[in-house]
């Protein structure tokens, strides 16, 4: 089950209120969607600890959003808890358990390059040919999909970056301009801080691909150009594991074809 399927209602109920929000509000807000499943448990002091703030931050945020408070907060969080959880299988099922992971693993990964729009690749290559520098906005798990393609494109020589912290990602997205180019990497594509973002360097006009596991999420709709991959939503013990292969192969495809397109202008002038 996606993110989206299991959050859209509170989403769509606290939308019109993340505005009010600043961004360290905004920050533990995203927290809490993302990890909603924890959250749902603590008290105040516990959030305000694991998110580096003060209880009096947490307490202003749910308020903010239109709830009395954060204990308000939390049970319409809790309420909203239908994420499909991967149960500890028995010694008698672990076998069956194992392969089904595994064929659901192969059918994601099958389907996300079978779905892969070719023109849109091609779109995108010249989004990278054309940029200044590029810069990846990731975080969490999605983090080294974004440094392993930012790897690959310094090796490509093209100027790029991919920041590690909020602070950073908030920094970039100040200074990036219409002459270069943002690739988001996002799971779910509702990640609230990196939405933020999106309209940063959408307002001044920053071309942005987008790499989501969802189809039609907030980030797609920001973005110059969008891939989604299938990719299932997989919790135990509330840690997510949810896998990125999907996400990194789409990627993939995309660094090689542009290091054709290179290597192909390279021959055209050497030929001329």
């Amino acid at each position: 089950m996606k993110w989206t399927d299991v959050m859209n209602h509170l989403y769509k109920q606290i939308q019109y209120q993340i505005p009010k929000l600043n961004r360290v509000e905004k920050n533990v807000l995203d927290y809490c969607l993302s990890a909603s499943i924890i959250v749902s448990e603590m008290t105040a002091t516990q959030l305000a600890g694991q998110t580096f703030t003060s209880q009096a931050t947490v307490s202003r945020m749910a308020k903010k959003l239109g709830f009395a408070g954060f204990q308000e907060f939390k049970f319409a969080l809790k309420s909203q808890q239908t994420v499909t959880k991967i149960d500890t299988p028995s010694s008698s099922n672990q076998p069956l358990a194992l392969v089904q992971l595994i064929q659901q693993m192969v059918d994601d990964f099958t389907q996300s390059m079978q779905g892969i729009d070719l023109k849109r690749i091609q779109a995108a290559t010249e989004l990278l040919l054309k940029a200044k520098r590029i810069e990846f906005f990731a975080l969490g798990q999605s983090m080294p999909v974004a440094l392993s393609a930012s790897r690959k494109l310094r090796f490509l020589g093209k100027p790029v970056g991919a920041a590690t912290d909020w602070d950073e990602l908030f920094a970039v997205s100040n200074h990036l301009t219409s002459s270069d180019l943002a690739i988001f990497i996002s799971l779910s594509g509702e990640t609230i801080g990196m939405l933020d973002y999106a309209d940063r360097l959408q307002s001044r006009q920053v071309p942005i691909i987008a790499f989501t596991g969802t189809q039609g999420s907030s980030l797609t709709e920001r973005a110059t150009l969008s891939f989604a991959a299938e990719s299932s939503t997989m919790y135990t013990q509330d840690i997510d594991l949810s896998p990125r292969i999907p996400l990194a192969g789409i990627l993939d495809v995309l660094m090689i074809q542009f290091a054709y397109q290179l290597q192909f202008e390279k021959n055209s002038h050497s030929d001329s």
